[in-house]
């Protein structure tokens, strides 16, 4: 006698979580304050070089 096979489960497929679109304003203004101090504050230091360069 010949037993069947069972076959497995089927796996039910991932749905792909949404991106809201706040979360990604979000993250764009985070980025926009960050690139601002990572500006001011190289501005800052040139200069404080190019005044401490004229004494």
């Amino acid at each position: 006698m010949t037993s069947k096979k069972q076959s497995a489960p089927r796996k039910r497929a991932k749905t792909a979580q949404a991106v809201y679109p706040t979360s990604a304003v979000a993250v764009a203004a985070r980025n926009l304050l960050n690139m601002a101090v990572v500006m001011a504050t190289c501005a800052t230091i040139l200069l404080t070089l190019m005044i401490v360069k004229r004494f």
